[in-house]
């Protein structure tokens, strides 16, 4: 376990006063990955692509998670498609001919996704970077980016809900991310073209080392509390390493190796959908909303087992993991 240092300890002692347990409730979230959405006909840049579904899509698991009992929902990434580019191959294409930023498609997707009656959580992907480098009012991305999906400075984030950490974390080191004027993009261009191996395409990202560090940190409270942690990313880490990883998954491997309380890796991105074992620890890739309409998830957890419901069918799991962390 990655150590805390003395001024980490006396932050958590601090933090420690007045928390109270939970544990053994079960709960409820919704999770959608990959609804891509983007006013342009289906099978555009080839089937199985069906981009101008996302809304109606979403719209519809909306209503019925609205009508089950949840605490809480989930977007994994990849909530556009791309927004006021001529999306070249591959991105980030260029300005649209009109010259204006109206996020468009973002709005239509958000405003399905808001219809949502519980509290929301957002992970970013890959494709809400394929916008224009600079907003209407010359602020370049990633900020841009940031501001309409409703984040500050950053996103990535952690939060509490019952006995668990949820750890949501963010593919901020790619140079699509960024507006070409900002000294980041040399230096993520830099990054991937010294990059070898089967995850090294432009649809792919990286975790930065400030992400890592305020990671490792927030992993280590959790350790000392003994949460069971749930890291939530668009991209998968798990081993054998493919076409849709994380730039840098072996790092992150390494990372959250070292934590016996990480229980679970749950991310979109790869549209098919898999499922892999790391030790004790279970990683599942959601399938994309975007290739099929039944593509959206209820998932249950209680302290020693996870459930994964995929669509209507809310009798039968896709999944049902063991998070017992017992030898």
């Amino acid at each position: 376990m990655y150590k805390l240092t003395i001024p980490g300890i006396a932050a958590l002692v601090f933090m420690l006063h007045g928390f109270t347990a939970t544990a053994g409730e079960t709960f409820s979230i919704a999770a959608v990955a990959d609804p891509q959405y983007a006013d342009v006909p289906a099978g555009w840049r080839g089937a199985p692509r069906e981009p101008e579904e996302g809304v109606n899509r979403l719209t519809y698991a909306v209503s019925q998670y609205n009508q089950r009992t949840l605490d809480w929902g989930v977007l994994l990434g990849d909530i556009i498609d791309f927004d006021d580019i001529d999306y070249g191959n591959p991105p980030p294409g260029t300005v649209s001919t009109n010259g204006t930023h109206d996020w468009s498609n973002a709005d239509a997707i958000l405003a399905a996704w808001d219809k949502l009656n519980i509290q929301n959580y957002m992970v970013l992907g890959t494709h809400e970077f394929y916008v224009p480098n600079k907003d209407v009012d010359g602020m370049s991305k990633p900020y841009s980016v940031f501001r309409k999906f409703g984040f500050d400075q950053k996103a990535y984030y952690s939060f509490r809900h019952k006995d668990f950490r949820f750890i949501v974390l963010d593919g901020d080191f790619c140079y699509l991310n960024f507006d070409p004027d900002l000294p980041e993009y040399q230096e993520a261009l830099d990054y991937f073209n010294a990059l070898s191996g089967p995850q090294k395409l432009w649809y792919n990202a990286a975790i930065s080392l400030d992400q890592r560090i305020w990671l490792m940190d927030a992993l280590d409270e959790s350790s000392v509390l003994d949460e069971p942690v749930v890291i939530m990313c668009h991209y998968p880490i798990h081993t054998p390493i493919g076409n849709h990883s994380l730039l840098n998954s072996t790092e992150m491997l390494d990372i959250v190796n070292g934590y016996s309380n990480v229980v679970m890796w749950l991310n979109g991105h790869n549209h098919s959908g898999d499922y892999a074992l790391e030790g004790r620890r279970h990683h599942v890739n959601l399938k994309g909303m975007q290739n099929e309409a039944e593509n959206w998830y209820e998932i249950e957890f209680s302290s020693d087992r996870v459930l994964v419901y995929q669509a209507d069918e809310t009798n039968t799991p896709v999944y049902d993991l063991d998070i017992s962390r017992t030898a």
